[in-house]
């Protein structure tokens, strides 16, 4: 089983990009993390324990093709999937895709419908304030321009 997005932002492929892969940017729309752009670098996104989850979810990146494709394991709870991001340039924007699968057995069903629901709000919620507010200047180098976004709504 997977649970697929696509959704065109108004905004650069490269202002997506950071908002994918800057972990004050994914802190800001996902999770707190230690989140590197880095081929085969292990992370992890943290946050509220529930029952049956610790509130951590260990990843490695599997595959990243900077501004177009990114891929990680995403394992937590008992589950071990895997979260796909893809970019392309379009008209007006970029339209993201993001693809979760490997959700296996009633159980994974289950997940992938809890965290479908979540992705939802992330990406039409979180993910364009984040985006929105990253600047030019942000997209260069500088991360002055996330320092108080925490739009978690």
């Amino acid at each position: 089983m997977r649970i697929k997005f696509e959704i065109v932002y108004p905004s650069s492929p490269s202002k997506v990009w950071k908002a994918l892969t800057d972990r004050q940017a994914l802190a800001a729309w996902l999770m707190e993390n230690d989140f590197e752009p880095k081929l085969g670098h292990r992370f992890q996104f943290r946050t509220k324990p529930a029952p049956g989850f610790d509130g951590i979810v260990h990843c490695e990146v599997t595959a990243i093709e900077e501004p177009r494709l990114l891929a990680y394991t995403w394992s937590g709870g008992g589950h071990e999937t895997v979260v796909t991001w893809r970019l392309e340039p379009v008209e007006g924007g970029t339209r993201l895709q993001l693809e979760h699968s490997g959700f296996r057995y009633l159980r994974g069903f289950f997940l992938s419908r809890l965290l479908g629901s979540g992705w939802n709000r992330m990406l039409k919620r979180r993910l364009p304030k984040v985006i929105g507010r990253i600047s030019d200047e942000v997209v260069l180098g500088s991360l002055e321009g996330l320092e108080g976004v925490g739009c978690h709504s």
